[in-house]
This record gives C-alpha cells, sequence and structure tokens, in this order.
C-alpha cells in the first residue's frame, strides 16, 4: 500500500488531491491501474524537483490566468454595463431619429412651403433689384439736379443778397411807416380841436369896448373877406359869429399848410394859390388810385430832410399864429390880446407835433374841406356850447369828438352852408365829421348887420378859405369830391 503524501511535501492543494486520488486507486481492485499509478509515481518521485517546478510554473499560470479570468470578468460586467447603457442609448437614439423622422417629414412639408415663399422672395427681391436700379438712376439724376440746383441757389443767394442790400439802401431812403388805431388818430385830432374850441370860447365870447365896436369898417371888411354877417355887436349871434370866424380862419389855414404830407415851398414861377403845391395834390389825388404807391412815395418825402421839414412846419405854425393875430386881434379884448397871440402859437405848435405823428401810418389821414354831398356822412352843425361843457369834452372825448350831436335838420335844406372846421378822412373812409355853419345859426347875426347884401353873398358862399388863404380844394378836389364817372 502505498505511504500517503505529506501536504508540507507537495506545498499546493492540487498534489494533495492529487495524492488523495492516488490512495483511492490504491484501494480500487484493478490492481493495474494502482501499479500503474504508483510506477507513474515513482516516476514522479524521481523527478520531484521537476514536478514541484512544473507546478510552480502551472500555479503561476493558474494565477495569472484567473487573475486575467477575475480582469475578463470584471471588463465582461464593464462591458455588459456599457452594453446596457449603450442599448438604452441605441433606444433612445431610435427614438430620436424617428421623432427626427416625424419633424424630418413636417420639416420637409414646411420647407417646401418655405420654398415656395422663397421662390416668390425671389421673385420679389429681383423686382426690388430692378426697382432699386432704377431708383439708384433716378438718384443719380436728383443728384445732377441737386447739384445744379445748388449752383443755381448759390445765384440766386448772390442775387438776394445783392437785392437785400440794394432794398436795405432804398429802405433807408424812406421812412418807416407805421400802424396805429382809429382811437389814437381820433385821438390826437379832438386834442387839435378841442384846444382850438377853448380858445375860441375864452377869447371870442367876451364883451368888446365902444372904440372897437365903433371900428364899423373893421367889422365889415372882416365880414366881406369871410363872408359872414359879422356886426360890431356884443350880442349872442354876433359872438357866436366871431367865434365861427376864428374856427374858420384857424382850421382852414392848418389844413392848408400844417395838414398836408410833405412841406413843400413852391417855386417863385409856381401860379399856385399860397399854401398850395404839386405834391400835395398829387399825392392826395394818387391815395384814390394807388393807395400802396401814395404811401411808398410819401415815406421817402417824410425820410428828405426830417430836420428841415420840422423848421418849415414850425415856420408855418407861426406864420398862421401870427396872420390870424394879427387879422382878429380887434375881436379880442385889448387886455387878453397877448395871451390870446401865446395861445394861437401854442395851439399851432401842438398842431405841428400832433400831425407829425400822423403824417408816416400807414393808412391816410388827410383833411377835407369840400365834399360832393353836404350830409351828416361828412358835416355837422358848428357847436357853440358853453365853456364848462368844451372843457369837460376835452376830459371825456367821444370816437367823433362831440359831447353830442345837434339836429342838422337836413343839411340839404340849410342855406349859407359855412365851412367851420374841417373833417377827415381816414384811408378811405370818414374818420371825422367837419363842422359847417348853418344859415339859421346866423339868422339873429343876419338881422343885426347893416347891409342884407351880406347875406346873400353868404348864402351864395362857396366854402371858400376864410382868412388870408385859399383852400387846396381850389385846384384838388377832395376824396370825396370824386363821381362814379371819374
Amino acid at each position: 500500500m502505498a505511504s500517503v503524501a505529506s501536504p508540507q511535501e507537495v506545498g499546493t492543494q492540487e498534489v494533495i488531491d492529487f495524492f488523495q486520488l492516488l490512495g483511492t486507486l490504491a484501494t480500487n481492485a484493478s490492481a493495474t491501474c494502482v501499479e500503474k499509478a504508483l510506477k507513474e509515481n515513482k516516476e514522479l518521485k524521481g523527478d520531484k524537483d521537476s514536478l514541484v517546478r512544473a507546478l510552480t510554473n502551472l500555479q503561476i499560470k493558474l494565477d495569472d490566468q484567473v487573475k486575467r479570468s477575475e480582469d475578463a470578468v470584471a471588463q465582461s460586467e464593464d462591458a455588459k454595463a456599457k452594453a446596457s447603457a449603450l442599448t438604452s442609448e441605441v433606444e433612445g437614439a431610435k427614438q430620436t431619429i424617428a421623432d427626427k423622422d416625424k419633424k424630418s417629414e413636417y420639416d420637409a412639408s414646411t420647407i417646401s412651403g418655405l420654398q415656395g415663399k422663397v421662390a416668390a422672395l425671389d421673385d420679389e427681391v429681383k423686382a426690388r433689384e430692378e426697382q432699386i436700379k432704377k431708383h439708384m438712376e433716378q438718384q443719380v439724376k436728383d443728384a445732377n439736379r441737386i447739384s445744379d440746383l445748388d449752383a443755381e441757389l448759390g445765384m440766386k443767394k448772390t442775387e438776394l443778397e445783392i437785392t437785400s442790400n440794394q432794398l436795405k439802401e432804398l429802405q433807408d431812403l424812406s421812412c418807416k411807416v407805421i400802424d396805429e388805431s382809429k382811437d389814437f388818430v381820433l385821438s390826437e385830432l379832438d386834442k387839435i380841436y378841442g384846444y382850438a374850441k377853448v380858445i375860441a370860447f375864452k377869447y371870442f365870447t367876451g364883451d368888446l369896448s365902444d372904440e372897437v365896436l365903433a371900428e364899423t369898417a373893421f367889422f365889415e371888411g372882416i365880414g366881406r373877406e369871410v363872408k359872414l354877417p359879422l356886426h360890431p355887436s356884443n350880442s349872442i349871434p354876433a359872438k357866436k359869429v366871431r367865434i365861427a370866424v376864428f374856427l374858420a380862419s384857424l382850421g382852414t389855414r392848418l389844413a392848408d399848410e400844417i395838414f398836408v404830407p410833405f412841406y413843400f415851398l413852391p417855386n417863385e414861377d409856381q401860379n399856385l394859390p399860397e399854401g398850395i403845391d404839386t405834391i400835395t395834390m398829387m399825392l392826395s389825388n394818387l391815395s384814390q388810385v394807388d393807395p400802396k404807391r401814395e404811401l411808398h412815395l410819401r415815406s421817402v418825402l417824410l425820410a428828405i430832410y426830417p430836420d428841415e421839414q420840422t423848421k418849415v412846419a414850425n415856420n408855418r405854425a407861426i406864420e398862421i399864429a401870427g396872420d390870424i393875430y394879427h387879422v382878429l386881434r380887434f375881436l379880442v379884448i385889448e387886455d387878453q390880446r397877448e395871451n390870446f397871440h401865446k395861445e394861437i402859437m401854442q395851439l399851432c405848435r401842438l398842431a405841428v407835433e400832433s400831425w407829425n405823428t400822423l403824417r408816416p401810418l400807414k393808412e391816410k389821414v388827410e383833411p377835407f374841406t369840400a365834399t360832393e354831398d353836404d350830409t351828416e356822412k361828412y358835416w355837422l352843425p358848428a357847436e357853440f356850447d358853453s365853456t364848462s361843457q368844451t372843457k369837460k369834452l376835452l376830459a371825456n372825448a367821444k370816437p367823433n369828438g362831440l359831447g353830442s350831436k345837434p339836429s342838422l335838420n337836413s343839411l340839404k335844406s340849410a342855406k349859407g352852408i359855412k365851412l367851420v372846421w374841417p373833417g377827415f378822412s381816414y384811408g378811405n373812409e370818414v374818420l371825422k365829421q367837419g363842422f359847417m355853419l348853418l344859415d339859421s345859426q346866423v339868422a339873429g347875426a343876419s338881422e343885426e348887420a347893416p347891409l342884407k347884401r351880406n347875406v346873400r353873398a353868404m348864402q351864395r358862399a362857396s366854402t371858400g378859405s376864410p382868412v388870408l388863404s385859399q383852400r387846396r380844394s381850389v385846384t384838388k378836389k377832395s376824396k370825396f369830391l370824386l363821381t362814379a364817372g371819374e
């Protein structure tokens, strides 16, 4: 019976198992197998070291194989995990591909529609490109036109600058015209008339001395000149006539010599009445047919020697005041004559100052001393109210310069109408009515007159200037004398 091998001699479990197998075989009935195994065992024992080395190499290889198996198992598990993940990814990819396929089908449809739109847009783009091409061509033309216009504009600017300089030079040659309200014009005119009326009532309502009244030739001379029944008396009718004489004398002289657009002294060879000049007549007539040209000419005239114009106006004021004082001083109480002269001078200077503010107005202000029709439109009866009423009139002037309108009793039916104070136009309308002396207002004075023929002379009288002047209407028709046929 074979001896049992010690485990220490082998060193591995495989060897131990091997020897156990040999023991099993030894107990088996098959002697041949045992003997064969014993024989092989003996052979194996003979080469124990070789076997150990072989087993050792085998163990090393087995360990290496186990290690590789373990690595393979690990790799296999890792591969399984990756395969599972890849499977999931593949499934997801399949779903994604399926979704993309559906989307591709939708996109294909959309793309098909978009392709149609793209084709339409392409046509539109081509059309727009054609339009752009045309617009660009037009822009080139416009640019050339603008260049031409710029050159033309430069020329126009140069011309405008030259014209502006010329216009400025022309403007410097004319007076600046201004606009004022009708109320302003009326206030200036009423100021002059109000002051004249105050002077009239202040100095021609007093009782004259018997010595003055005895100079009947003086009264008759003025009466013949003014064609009024100036009777040497201190009666109320006689005083009214004296007031009318003063106002008419002053009003007509102011209208002829102060209330003119340009102060022009006629040459000696001009055969014109005193106070008349061709320029005044020309401007008056021109204002009816060409107001703009009249305004321009007047503005140019006003700019000519303004200082000389002022000097001429002031000299005329002095001359008018002196003439009226010289002729009418005997109708004033002697101890009041000096003050009378001073106040006439102040009034004439006031008239010059007020008129200087009215001459440059855009709408022409012009006095009139005669009209085609003697109606309320142009005239009112002369006023003979008291001094207190006159002062109140100055403080509370009405638009027509009247405290109230006396009844006309129809101017057309009245006789012996005599100018007392001129009226005024503003443009082509009547701004302020003038004052006329009616025959009924001097009826009492007519009865006192020593010569009845003076009454008839008054009744036949025109509206001529009463003292030392002939009206411009002798040679120039008033704008209100123009008939429809003219």
